[in-house]
């Protein structure tokens, strides 16, 4: 939509351009600027083409007569007005993608720091249970380091079998599992 309006600008310029062209050569305000404007032009389109053409440029040119002079200054003007309203409209667009980009990339950014968070966050979970794992992994061989003792202590009085003890290890494996998975 944007676009077709600055198309509407482009093609509205041209009937502006032509008014202030018509204004330019009958308004006596402009007409000296538009004069000086068409003789400095003329001067200009001489001295390129005879560079152009390899010939040294001139120390003095014959200056347009005042009607030529008015016209060719107006019609600079006119295409002044369409080149700058052209010029105008393509700058707004340009700038308008560069905040569209700025606009993507900030968002682009966002879904990054969220993604990185969300990773960070799993990553800090993933520790949790691992130290957890590893703190029950640490008791249970507390537990075992203890069983093993007591069973030992038990066959030095010649006490229980091999077999109990198993059983033991396990009810009170068990029961820790049970009351972990409590918590």
């Amino acid at each position: 939509v944007l676009k077709l309006i600055f198309l509407g600008v482009r093609q509205i310029s041209k009937p502006i351009a032509n008014q202030a062209k018509q204004i330019a050569k009958n308004s006596d305000a402009f007409k000296a600027g538009t004069i000086a404007v068409g003789r400095a032009l003329h001067r200009v389109q001489i001295q390129l083409s005879r560079i152009a053409e390899g010939k040294r440029s001139l120390a003095h040119i014959t200056p347009l007569n005042a009607e030529k002079a008015v016209n060719l200054g107006a019609e600079f003007c006119s295409e002044m007005i369409i080149y700058l309203i052209a010029g105008a409209t393509v700058m707004y667009e340009a700038r308008g993608q560069q905040l569209d980009k700025r606009r993507k990339d900030e968002q682009a950014l966002a879904v990054e720091e969220a993604r990185r968070a969300s990773v960070k966050a799993n990553e800090e979970k993933l520790f949790e249970e691992l130290r957890a794992a590893n703190r029950r992994i640490t008791l249970l061989d507390e537990q075992l380091w203890q069983l093993r003792k007591a069973q030992e202590e038990q066959q030095e009085r010649g006490g229980a079998d091999v077999d109990s003890t198993r059983v033991g290890v396990m009810v009170i494996w068990w029961e820790h599992i049970a009351t972990e998975s409590k918590e």
